[in-house]
């Protein structure tokens, strides 16, 4: 079989190489994926450098965008086995739908709770606005974390959310900030996210996570989510961590 070079211009790691299992590492269930095999490593080289603008013209046409097959659910052994410093876990409540909102987060660091937030309470709200304020103040303390040198992994469960800024967003902003099926939903803060997103998506996964299975970060996340609604939190506050996670775990759930 003859050897291919595969450039990717947009993935975990950008460049050339020269298989496919090493190129599909990079690109596998990465949001905007772009990537293209050539025959010679000159025309990989040219295709990257874009050393001129025929090369160009004639690369970026032909690049694959590559979607995997679409979002992957992880459970909650993958997550423990996760390698990474700092987990944050998220999510948002609404009651009813539209009504009463508010968000919640727990984080992880080495393996360990260490942090309860809740709060972003909205009295005319939905639960999509309550998912998106969450994993927004989740990228908000991701941004930190990257900055500390931690490397982080965001789980939700709301797949709106998630796709809303790591799939959605590149398209609708291309066109305007616009869709052909009409207005897009809750477009101001989804901007927000998108925009601090593209800055931080080679240093953090937003990974899927199923609400009420078992996974104990959501759990907490879902707690205070709805401890937020209760107390009508419009700010977004942190939650004394208990010696023990049960009482919390024993709150009503969303």
């Amino acid at each position: 079989m003859a050897k291919k070079y595969y450039v990717v211009w947009e993935g975990r790691e950008t460049g050339i190489f020269t298989s496919w299992d090493t190129c599909k590492k990079h690109i596998d269930k990465f949001a905007g994926a772009r990537y293209k095999s050539y025959k010679t490593r000159e025309e990989a080289e040219s295709a990257f450098r874009g050393s001129s603008s025929a090369a160009l013209k004639k690369s970026k046409p032909a690049a694959k965008r590559y979607s995997g097959k679409g979002l992957k659910t992880y459970t909650a052994a993958e997550i423990d086995s996760h390698p990474v410093n700092t987990k944050i876990f998220t999510d948002g409540g609404c009651e009813p739908n539209p009504g009463k909102a508010g968000s919640g987060l727990a984080v992880y660091r080495d393996g360990e709770i260490s942090e309860l937030w809740f709060g972003l309470f909205n009295a005319h709200g939905t639960n999509n606005t309550a998912e998106l304020n969450a994993l927004h103040q989740a990228l908000l303390m991701a941004e930190k974390e990257i900055a500390k040198k931690n490397s982080v992994a965001i789980f939700c469960d709301s797949k709106y959310s998630i796709q809303c800024v790591t799939q959605w967003a590149v398209g609708w902003e291309k066109k305007g900030w616009k869709k052909p099926g009409g207005e897009i939903k809750n477009l101001e803060i989804i901007q927000k996210m998108y925009a601090l997103y593209m800055k931080l998506k080679t240093s953090v996964q937003v990974l899927h996570v199923n609400g009420h299975v078992g996974v104990e970060g959501n759990e907490l996340a879902d707690r205070m989510s709805i401890n937020a609604i209760e107390a009508k939190e419009e700010g977004f506050s942190q939650f004394e961590v208990p010696s023990s996670l049960k009482k919390i775990l024993a709150m009503r759930t969303g």
